[in-house]
């Protein structure tokens, strides 16, 4: 009789959580977000083309292999990042890190534009 009653409360999985998963209610976020990084990644590199062959006068096809290797750069630190953060920092860390440091270059990239903005109010006013 007492053995039943063992096999009965250790076989009873009433008591654990249940996992909700968001599924399809965050889908359309996460497409929406890497559709519109894709549409700005490929807007810079065509800008990046017009420039180097405009600006540094290079040939078309140097100009494409120089924005090959920095499209297969940035492509390739993405696994360079994920395999960090899955071996050694961990997911809220290197998610903590990479949204500071972006916070940063934006920031400094803003303060350069408000210099600027200033010399030329200031210059012509």
């Amino acid at each position: 009789m007492e053995l039943e009653n063992v096999k009965k409360t250790v076989g009873n999985d009433h008591d654990e959580p249940k996992i909700n998963y968001r599924g399809w209610k965050a889908m359309p976020f996460i497409i929406g977000n890497e559709t519109f990084e894709k549409l700005g990644a490929v807007g810079t590199l065509a800008n990046l083309l017009i420039y180097l062959t405009s600006v540094f006068n290079m040939k078309n096809i140097t100009a494409a292999t120089i924005i090959n290797i920095f499209n297969g750069t940035a492509n390739f630190g993405t696994m360079i990042g994920a395999y960090l953060c899955d071996t050694y920092f961990g997911r809220y860390n290197t998610l903590g890190f990479a949204t500071v440091a972006s916070f940063l270059v934006l920031a400094s990239a803003l303060e350069q534009r408000v210099s600027v903005i200033k010399f030329y109010i200031g210059y012509h006013f």
